[in-house]
């Protein structure tokens, strides 16, 4: 400073105007030589970890540190001491006003440096534990990174007004309605992203399905108030996390735990075309593989019945075969019989009430696969075969008339 005095005296300043002209003159030198000093470490540090000489050995850490930049605020830290020794030399002891601001200065400068460390802490811990899909660590991040710069930037404020911390807090009672407005999101965020988490709800990489916001797709992210899901059609689609909570949503992630996806269609038969199965059509369903135990079998137990009973000639006083029933029958064993059906899961072929649109038969079991295009190909292969087989046991598929379905048959 006294280097700064005689300066101004040799350009003839005006004596009133000497001490604080300087005294502004060199607090803003010695700001800048804070800033410098704190980019020379930023740059030293980042040059560090971008050389050869840095290594780690384990790869997450090692990403980490990297992309953050963990050093630089370390360095930071060294050009505070640097400040704090050179504050001094600033502003010598005789000029107590202004080397006590200068000690102000650097204390601020230290408390943001103590923030920025943080921030780079609690980045390097997202980073590291980025595939931890049990707990929503980014949205929790996020809430302790508001509430440490909000507290950190009031204590900074305190200091540099010269109050007690706890005086702009009790401040801040009376306008909590105020703050409970403004973070009214980022509060109901938080606790949805955490009541997720804790109830096993929802994590990274589930595959949720939520028709309120057209979101079908992969968890991506969950951060404070979201969670984005990419859709199959490669759509990004953003929903507030709270919605999710107060809405209701479908999880696949039980599907892909069970290793196993179900299978769920019907068949709708054309129920003219329902009947009992005479001598040739059995004849006929003898000669397929997966029916000749049910046959022999079933024509057994139906012969002991029938010879109990005053049947006669009359179809309908007997019990008999027919051919709805015995092409359900097939439709099950062949279902049994293919390899990419689970047998540890519920296999079954039932009818439903019948509809204007026919009987429909449906098939339910469960592929075991849960990737997509392997689940299609197995549903695809049992429905092309039991369709194109249906026509041996004298049944037809319902198909609504249409087009050339209309015109009348030559």
């Amino acid at each position: 400073m006294e280097y700064v005095i005689q300066l101004l005296t040799f350009l003839e300043l005006p004596g009133q105007y000497l001490m604080p002209v300087a005294g502004i003159t060199t607090l803003i030198a010695f700001v800048l030589f804070l800033y410098l000093s704190f980019q020379l470490f930023r740059i030293a540090s980042l040059r560090y970890v971008r050389s050869k000489y840095f290594h780690i050995s384990n790869p997450k850490w090692y990403r980490a540190l990297k992309e953050t930049n963990f050093f630089a605020a370390l360095g930071y830290f060294g050009a505070g001491f640097m400040a704090r020794f050179m504050a001094f030399t600033f502003f010598p002891a005789a000029y107590q006003y202004y080397h006590a601001t200068a000690a102000k200065i650097v204390t601020i400068y230290f408390l943001l440096c103590i923030l920025i460390l943080l921030n780079k802490i609690l980045s390097v811990v997202v980073i590291v534990n980025k595939n931890t899909a049990d707990v929503p660590l980014k949205g929790i991040a996020q809430f302790l990174r508001i509430f440490i710069n909000f507290f950190g930037v009031l204590i900074i404020f305190a200091f540099f007004a010269g109050r007690e911390p706890t005086y702009f807090i009790s401040a801040l009672g009376i306008m909590m309605s105020v703050l409970l407005i403004i973070f009214k999101d980022t509060i109901l965020g938080f606790t949805a992203s955490w009541q997720l988490a804790m109830n096993n709800m929802l994590h990274l990489g589930d595959w949720i399905e939520s028709s309120k916001h057209n979101a079908n797709g992969e968890v991506t992210d969950i951060s404070l108030t979201t969670v984005t899901v990419q859709n199959w059609d490669k759509t990004i689609v953003t929903v507030p996390a709270y919605d999710l909570i107060a809405n209701s949503f479908q999880n696949w992630r039980g599907m892909r735990e069970a290793g196993a996806r179900r299978i769920k269609r019907s068949m709708y038969i054309d129920m003219h075309t329902i009947r009992f199965a005479d001598k040739g059509l059995i004849e006929k369903f003898k000669k397929i593989e997966l029916l000749k135990s049910y046959i022999t079998q079933k024509e057994a137990e139906l012969a002991r019945y029938n010879s109990t009973k005053n049947v006669g000639d009359y179809i309908g006083n007997g019990r008999n075969l027919t051919n709805i029933g015995t092409f359900r029958v097939y439709c099950l064993e062949y279902i049994r019989s293919l390899a990419c059906i689970d047998k540890n899961f519920t296999s079954m072929v039932r009818q439903l009430n019948p509809t204007t649109e026919g009987l429909p038969l449906e098939i339910y079991c469960f592929a075991n696969t849960t990737v997509w295009a392997e689940y299609e190909n197995c549903q695809s292969d049992i429905f092309d075969h039991l369709l194109a087989i249906m026509e041996e046991f004298d049944l037809q598929v319902f198909q609504r008339p249409a087009g050339r379905s209309l015109k009348p048959h030559k």
